[in-house]
């Protein structure tokens, strides 16, 4: 009897791991609006819209003028090893990213609110529960390369 409960635990772990951290994270709400999802509670994921305080992260504030600063930022995504940009339109991006010695591939997400002022950023793993704090350290790294060039505050 445990034993088929461990497997029953062990297999929606895993349909969750697998289900719950792929593909893109972009909701449309009721009112045409549009919101990053947040994280589930596994150390895998960094959100600027998770109420989860150790996968929470700031979102981004541009410096410069909002459409000039998107432009911007989807350059530096580019000019990343290993990331390729899926899917980018006016206000979204979705980048996947692959690591260097595993080659697994993690997904980045920024949605840009003009009328706040404001971009909401995401990356998670696309597969791992646990990332070894490579996401946390992927939106850092981002963050830190805007605030260089001046485009974010």
């Amino acid at each position: 009897m445990k034993k088929n409960r461990r497997q029953i635990l062990l297999a929606g772990l895993l349909g969750l791991m697998l289900v719950g951290c792929s593909g893109k994270h972009l909701k449309v709400n009721d009112d045409n609006t549009m919101e990053l999802s947040g994280c589930y509670p596994l150390p895998n994921c960094v959100s600027s819209t998770t109420w989860i305080l150790y996968n929470r992260t700031p979102g981004f504030e541009p410096a410069i003028p909002a459409d000039e600063a998107w432009v911007k930022i989807k350059d530096v995504i580019r000019q990343w090893p290993r990331t390729e940009i899926v899917e980018e339109d006016d206000v979204y991006v979705h980048a996947k990213c692959t690591s260097l010695v595993f080659r697994f591939v993690d997904n980045l997400e920024l949605l840009l609110h003009p009328e706040e002022n404001r971009i909401s950023v995401r990356s998670s793993s696309f597969i791992a529960i646990w990332d070894l704090f490579a996401n946390h350290w992927r939106v850092f790294k981002l963050r830190r390369q805007l605030q260089e060039m001046e485009i974010i505050k």
